[in-house]
C-alpha cells in the first residue's frame, strides 16, 4: 500500500526504508534519491511565519489569562478542603503574599451579590475561613 504522507511503504507493502537500505548497499556511489524522485512527496515543516508566531503569542496570553482567573478559585477550594495556605500558594508557584492578594481580589468580587435579590457566590463563613488560613500562613503559624 502506498503512503503519500509518511513514506512508510511502497506499492508492494515493503517499508521505504528497506528499499533505501538495499539501494545503498547495492551501489554506495549512487547519489541518494530525493523525495520527489521516488514518486511521492515528503512532508516538511513550514518555516515559522509572522502569523504563526503571533498565534503562539496569542495562545500563551490566553493561557496566562485563564491561569490568573482560575488560580484563586482553585486555591480557595483547596484551602477549604484542608490544604495549608502556604502549600496552596506553592502549588500555584506564588508567594503566600501574592496568593493572598490574588485570592482576596477574587473573593471580594464574590462576597457581594452580582444581581439584586440573588445570593452571593461566596459565603462570609468561607471567606473568613480562607482568610484566616492565609493570615496564619503569613504569620508563620500554619495551623492547617
Amino acid at each position: 500500500m502506498t503512503s503519500l504522507i509518511t513514506d512508510d511503504a511502497d506499492s508492494h507493502g515493503t517499508p521505504a526504508s528497506a528499499n533505501v537500505a538495499v539501494d545503498d548497499t547495492v551501489d554506495s556511489a549512487a547519489p541518494r534519491r530525493g523525495p520527489l524522485q521516488r514518486g511521492f512527496p515528503q512532508p516538511r515543516p513550514a518555516p515559522p511565519t509572522v502569523s504563526s508566531t503571533l498565534h503562539r503569542l496569542s495562545s500563551m496570553a490566553s493561557l496566562r489569562a485563564w491561569e490568573q482567573r482560575s488560580t484563586p478559585a482553585l486555591m480557595h477550594q483547596a484551602i477549604l478542603n484542608g490544604v495549608n495556605a502556604r502549600h496552596a500558594a506553592e502549588a500555584a508557584h506564588l508567594s503566600v503574599d501574592e496568593a493572598h492578594v490574588r485570592w482576596a481580589n477574587w473573593a471580594a468580587k464574590r462576597l457581594a451579590p452580582q444581581y439584586p435579590g440573588m445570593a452571593a457566590e461566596l459565603s462570609v463563613q468561607q471567606f473568613l475561613s480562607v482568610h484566616a488560613a492565609f493570615a496564619a500562613a503569613l504569620a508563620g503559624e500554619d495551623h492547617r
